[in-house]
């Protein structure tokens, strides 16, 4: 038996070390430093969290995809990928562009947002850095730009304040903060908020006026008389019909007697709150003469919170859905049904509504933002939207191109091992939208930084500034906004309804994308993919 000296020696010895170390356990970990940059480069500070390896591989992908010519981009942009994913995961990820016969370059790095490196963090060290970045590139939701906006407004920049671009940040008002308060903002603008913005995706005001706007322009989806079957296949002849269909909608509803149609807001959502109300603008736009159609009473339901189990509505989209089943339009018409959300409530809402009336698909045609991505539609569907359950038409946004693989033969090349295959009959891939978003990201960024006509960088975030409002073709309005007319995508999910056809022997439903053409008003077919193809189906 030890003596009990041995004992107290033991502890003491035990005690002393963690006294001597329990300081250091108790620490934060140390807060992230940006990297040098060499003499002559310059730097854009890509602030995103550890785990968004998919987003910035989509990203990397989208950037060395930009050595291709078009869409305004430079000739001969060098993408130097090999620092792009490093082994390390403390490493800082890097991507570096140039322009034959320019000196200097431009290096995305991935600052990565921890507990301790947060946006605010990650803002006061790049406003001391020497040179400080030429942009950063964040906020990739509304209220993460919100945070990464005010940040940038408050930090005390060494040198000239760098541009803040924003990719996929759509909100056009945010909620106030104290500030605003303070001087009397309710809702301020979210591009206004840091005066050195640029937004390079759409806003909800654009996505809800594209979406509003093309359900008007079709014949099978617009509200009013339900067209008859097969309309869309008339081609030409549909548009000499269409303009009768009106007519026989208006005598049939009472006099004066609006269509009853619906939208849905999940309050804990600023997203949702924020494109229920431009919907709801667009619709009322509609209603005020711009568009040919009966007109609309809509009703606006409000769900205090989006989570819930997988397919069951919560107990407030259940109230929902009963409420809307009880208050279709007539037999006969079709009116819209807003439902700007993820997937994950709309699902369970429009499931909601199939479990409750399996016809309700034939007189409602539902319309969102890009909140659901095309990946839950086409790559994903079997368990995220098992479309012959939930059988009601559904228009949402797209901010590039979701199936734009490339083309055999195509003039441009893509960098090997860049390519954008198409899937093969019957399979699956993932959406296109966010790569072909990044290489125009790049393009336009390269436009400015490497302009035509001179051999060096541009080193200066004003002269940048300056550079990127004077594009042309124009691609931002006056105050930063990506302008209307440069890339909007409308998706149209049309699933096959019962009785339509044998199961087994047609697709589910059919995704359909279209978009506007610079010179052209109207919305143009571009893609169509029917779901669950069987053998032998129909091709694109």
């Amino acid at each position: 038996m030890r003596k009990w000296w041995v004992w107290v020696l033991t502890v003491a010895a035990a005690g002393g070390l963690v006294v001597a170390y329990l300081p250091g356990l108790l620490a934060p970990r140390a807060a992230g430093r940006p990297r040098p940059v060499p003499a002559g480069d310059r730097e854009i500070a890509w602030l995103h969290n550890p785990t968004a390896f998919d987003a910035w591989e989509n990203f990397v992908w989208g950037v060395k995809r930009a050595e291709m010519a078009g869409d305004g981009g430079p000739d001969g942009l060098e993408v130097d990928d090999s620092r792009a994913f490093p082994d390390k995961t403390t490493s800082v990820p890097e991507v570096v562009l140039r322009r034959k016969g320019f000196a200097g370059a431009v290096r995305f790095r991935w600052y990565k947002l921890t507990n301790t490196s947060t946006q605010e963090h990650w803002v006061k060290a790049l406003a001391a850095a020497d040179p400080p970045p030429l942009a950063v590139l964040g906020g990739w939701s509304s209220d993460r730009a919100r945070v990464l906006a005010d940040a940038m407004r408050s930090a005390k920049w060494r040198g000239e304040r760098p541009l803040l671009f924003l990719a996929t940040a759509t909100a056009d008002r945010v909620d106030p903060d104290e500030d605003d308060a303070a001087r009397g903002v309710s809702s301020p603008n979210l591009i206004s908020i840091y005066d050195r913005s640029f937004r390079f995706c759409f806003t909800n005001r654009q996505m809800a006026a594209s979406v509003t706007d093309f359900v008007m322009s079709d014949p099978t989806l617009r509200p009013g008389a339900i067209a008859l079957p097969g309309l869309r296949a008339l081609g030409a002849a549909a548009d000499l019909l269409w303009p009768t269909l009106p007519a026989l909608a208006f005598d049939a509803l009472p006099p004066d007697e609006p269509l009853p149609a619906h939208a849905i807001e999940w309050r804990d959502d600023p997203y949702s709150t924020d494109l229920c109300f431009k919907f709801r603008e667009a619709l009322q736009h509609c209603a005020d003469g711009a568009c040919d159609l009966p007109r609309l009473a809509v009703t606006t339901h409000s769900v205090p919170f989006s989570t819930g189990r997988l397919n069951r509505p919560n107990p407030a989209e259940a109230q929902v859905a009963e409420h809307i089943l009880a208050n279709l339009p007539p037999p006969g018409f079709r009116s819209v049904l807003v439902i700007p959300t993820v997937s994950a409530p709309a699902r369970r809402t429009l499931r909601a509504l199939v479990q409750g009336d399996p016809r309700v698909g034939r007189q409602l045609v539902a319309v969102t933002g890009d909140g659901m991505g095309v990946n839950v539609f086409f790559r994903d569907r079997e368990f995220a939207w098992p479309t012959r359950s939930i059988s009601i038409p559904l228009v949402l946004f797209t901010h590039a191109d979701p199936f734009g693989w490339d083309a055999p033969g195509a003039p441009a090349a893509p960098p090997p091992g860049y390519e954008l295959t198409a899937p093969r009959p019957g399979a699956v891939r993932s959406s296109t939208e966010d790569i072909r978003l990044y290489t125009r990201l790049t393009r336009v960024v390269s436009a400015a930084t490497f302009p035509d006509g001179e051999g060096e960088l541009t080193l200066s975030p004003d002269r940048l500034s300056e550079r990127l409002r004077a594009l042309r073709p124009e691609f931002f309005d006056r105050s930063g906004d990506r302008l209307s007319g440069t890339g909007e995508h409308v998706v149209v999910l049309r699933p096959t309804f019962a009785g339509e056809s044998a199961r087994g022997k047609q697709p589910d439903g059919v995704l359909e994308v279209y978009t506007r053409r610079p010179d052209r008003s109207e919305w143009v077919r571009v893609h169509s993919r029917p779901l669950s193809r069987p053998e032998g189906g129909p091709q694109e």
